[in-house]
């Protein structure tokens, strides 16, 4: 079985790193609401001008 570094250090980086992943999910969903918002509105766009034809 492999020994985990149990370590103040090792905790330490492990746990930076998990806040450096949260961190990056949190963008990542606010990046995709902001699309999703932009691709409604592209498609709201794109309906008037197709009733306007």
């Amino acid at each position: 079985m492999k020994k985990v570094d149990m370590s103040e250090t090792a905790i330490l980086r492990r746990l930076k790193t998990v806040d450096q992943l949260r961190e990056l999910c949190l963008s990542l969903m606010k990046a995709k609401k902001i699309s999703d918002e932009k691709a409604e509105k592209n498609k709201q766009t794109d309906a008037k001008s197709e009733i306007k034809k």
